[in-house]
């Protein structure tokens, strides 16, 4: 109960002060905040309860498909966001949601590649989406790309 909780409460939070305030609604106001947790922790659930009702997996598929859903939405971002200058924002984003997106269809929908473990699609498509979408919007800003230069030279010092 207390693991659910704080997942909950950290789900939640993330949706809305990093995805809704920072991408939605910059201004928005604390009752404004407060609603957008609450519907954040009910989506969550919701989402929760649906998977729970396959009771065909064990506890180790459900924590191995967690774990592939948040190395498909984050790990190219975080390798991309480190080396490659053009990654932008809204290219972060959107690989985050194809990669995850990408493990859950390769766990529900019934397909012939079952020996595929599902990161390796979700990665590959979130990076490519990531690598699309940065080449086709606006770059960063020019004290993103400077402060990414600055931090490059360090590391190449070091």
């Amino acid at each position: 109960m207390s693991t659910i909780s704080s997942q909950l409460l950290v789900t939640s939070s993330s949706m809305t002060e990093d995805i809704y305030k920072t991408f939605f609604n910059k201004q928005a106001s604390a009752k404004n905040m407060l609603l957008v947790s609450r519907i954040s922790v009910l989506i969550v659930a919701v989402i929760a309860i649906l998977l729970s009702l396959t009771p065909k997996d064990s506890i180790l598929n459900l924590v191995g498909n967690a774990w592939a859903g948040f190395g498909a939405a984050f790990g190219p971002i975080i390798i991309l966001s480190l080396v490659w200058k053009w990654t932008t924002a809204m290219a972060g984003l959107l690989g985050m949601l194809v990669g995850a997106a990408t493990v859950l269809i390769w766990v529900y929908v019934p397909h012939d590649y079952k020996a595929v473990y599902e990161i390796i699609p979700g990665f590959l498509l979130g990076f490519l989406t990531i690598v699309v979408v940065s080449l086709l919007t606006k770059p960063a800003s020019k004290e993103v790309q400077e402060e990414f230069d600055k931090v490059n030279e360090i590391l190449k010092e070091g």
